[in-house]
């Protein structure tokens, strides 16, 4: 997905919950982080969060994630133990 697909969501999102007009180009400071507004998107994007993590949204994990770490932990734990030697 990328940042413009996020953005558009994001959009969605509040669309749905309230905002039918289209959210905000800003919000009251006492308030800024608990609602939505452009100017928050324009700082994530100023500070490089092309995935808005700052705005609550993750990226999404590839369906074979947690296979890799399941390999990743058997290597690891084979390559961690201790072998006694008499």
């Amino acid at each position: 997905m990328n940042t413009r697909q996020i953005v558009r969501d994001y959009e969605r999102t509040w669309e749905g919950r309230c905002y039918f007009n289209g959210i905000p180009d800003e919000s009251p400071p006492e308030i800024r982080e608990k609602v939505p507004s452009y100017k928050r998107i324009a700082i994530a994007l100023l500070n490089n969060d092309m995935q808005l993590r700052e705005l609550g949204y993750e990226p999404k994990k590839s369906k074979y994630y947690s296979m890799l770490k399941r390999i990743e932990l058997k290597d690891k734990l084979k390559t961690n133990q201790l072998k006694l030697e008499l």
